[in-house]
């Protein structure tokens, strides 16, 4: 082969091989290392806000709604599980109680403007919804009736700011700390919130922290059966499933469309109620059920 065509096939197949690396990494979930060379297993990663601002355990609802091209845009990550309940007899087969679970493990994720944790107890079957409110449209997501296989589960959902912007968060204050479902558990104030605020470091590096706060805990990793995969209203960043003994834990990071949000869902339990939540839960399409 004559030395030039030699050279022309070399410096070909150099730049299909740096393109093929491009493309298949961008197609990748974040790693521990950024594209610029930054550990983001190192970069501090806090919420500033101003005021200065705690988010509550707001597990009987929350929103925020943020300033965007003047107009405030809303976010209400409305779900619900429900035990069965007979009024009548006075008999419910679960309990939820309010639990920050994640903070108490060490495995919360940082940032987080609002959000909730629970720990549901139900030896029955119960009934779940997801219809969330995004950037002020309703019904982008509806999934009602979804049954629930029976068994206790950890549940936590947040929600992180990744822009610099006026937000103001809704949290509903309970007067309680659980609830039979039987009777109310009661709200004592709803809070609204004016602030601004941003998470000091990129979503990647609290994707990547929190990743190895969970592997800290012994949790391994174990494969998805489903990717999951973007919509008119979500864009998954990352998802993982995770196992420790015979205790599973879901996490999933999620940009909302339109807003200069992150959702985070984490859900701990046994294998089947772990899958089961994750699917009527996720925001992502290919985990997803019971949409109407």
């Amino acid at each position: 082969m004559d030395k030039n065509v030699k050279v022309a096939v070399l410096v070909l197949s150099v730049v299909v091989v740096l393109t093929l690396g491009y493309y298949i990494s961008g197609n990748q979930l974040p790693g521990q290392d950024s594209s610029d060379g930054v550990d983001y297993s190192t970069v501090t990663c806090t919420l500033e806000t101003e005021p200065q601002f705690t988010h509550a355990n707001a597990w009987t609802g929350w929103s925020v709604r943020e300033l965007v091209d003047n107009r405030m845009v809303e976010f209400t990550d409305f779900l619900e599980f429900v035990p069965k309940v007979s009024l009548s007899e006075g008999t419910s087969s679960g309990f939820l109680h309010a639990q920050d679970w994640p903070a108490e493990m060490g495995i919360a994720p940082k940032c987080t403007l609002a959000g909730s944790a629970v720990f549901f107890q139900n030896n029955d079957t119960a009934r779940g919804m997801y219809y969330p409110v995004v950037a002020g449209n309703r019904g982008a997501i509806r999934r009602q009736d979804i049954e629930l296989p029976a068994g206790d589960v950890y549940f936590a959902h947040y929600v992180i700011p990744v822009k610099n912007a006026t937000w103001e968060v809704t949290e509903n204050l309970a007067n309680s700390n659980g609830t039979d479902f039987l009777m109310s558990g009661g709200i004592s104030e709803r809070r609204r919130t004016e602030l601004t605020g941003v998470c000091t470091c990129p979503v990647e590096a609290v994707i990547v922290q929190l990743d190895e706060a969970i592997k800290a805990k012994g949790f391994e990793e174990a494969a998805l059966e489903k990717k999951p995969t973007e919509n008119e209203y979500f864009r998954p960043l990352s998802a993982k499933l995770y196992h420790r003994g015979g205790d599973y834990l879901y996490v999933e990071f999620s940009e909302v469309e339109g807003m200069d949000l992150v959702r985070v869902l984490m859900i701990m339990g046994d294998e089947k109620v772990v899958k089961a939540y994750a699917e009527a839960f996720t925001a992502v399409e290919g985990n997803g059920s019971g949409e109407s």
